[in-house]
């Protein structure tokens, strides 16, 4: 866009919000978008709630970046006309979209929350429990090496146990 105050010049809209404090520095306010960036990478979470509508049996959606266990992860809220798959869910989106932005964390609401003007209220989004994430039926370390590696996936994870069946990158690595 043209520069407002420089003559000749021009501004990227980025699509940071920000604005100028009192002492003349900037605060940054977050994004006017829905772009996030996780891990490197920037997601778009509204293209992971259309591919999730995409479903027959998804009626609603809504996709939120949130901190669990220390670290930022993809969550999915759905609502559906049916029992939720979790697993069969994931692996038809992780056809569609890239493994960075298939959500680690699948849950299965009534109804979304809200605002008074029929906004989803992602305020009011319940917290994420261990039964969202998607794990294996728990199969202990069977030799040496395995334990190490479980050892090492529950220190970096923050998960505890950690089957010798579970993804890494269901669980958020």
């Amino acid at each position: 866009i043209v520069h407002p105050f420089e003559e000749g010049d021009r501004l990227y809209r980025s699509g940071d919000l920000a604005r100028w404090l009192p002492d003349g520095s900037i605060a940054f306010m977050g994004r006017k978008d829905d772009q996030v960036k996780i891990r490197g990478h920037r997601i778009e979470l509204g293209e992971i709630e259309e591919v999730l509508l995409s479903r027959d049996w998804i009626t609603k959606s809504v996709v939120v970046v949130d901190e669990v266990a220390g670290d930022k992860s993809i969550v999915a809220y759905v609502v559906s006309n049916d029992v939720l798959d979790k697993k069969a869910l994931r692996s038809g989106l992780s056809k569609e979209l890239p493994d960075y932005m298939v959500p680690s964390y699948y849950v299965d609401l009534d109804t979304l929350p809200l605002t008074s003007n029929g906004k989803v209220d992602r305020n009011s989004l319940p917290a994420v429990v261990e039964s969202d994430i998607i794990k294996e039926e728990y199969i202990a370390p069977r030799s040496k090496e395995e334990e190490v590696l479980a050892g090492v996936w529950e220190s970096v994870l923050k998960r505890n146990p950690i089957s010798v069946k579970d993804s890494f990158y269901n669980l958020g690595g």
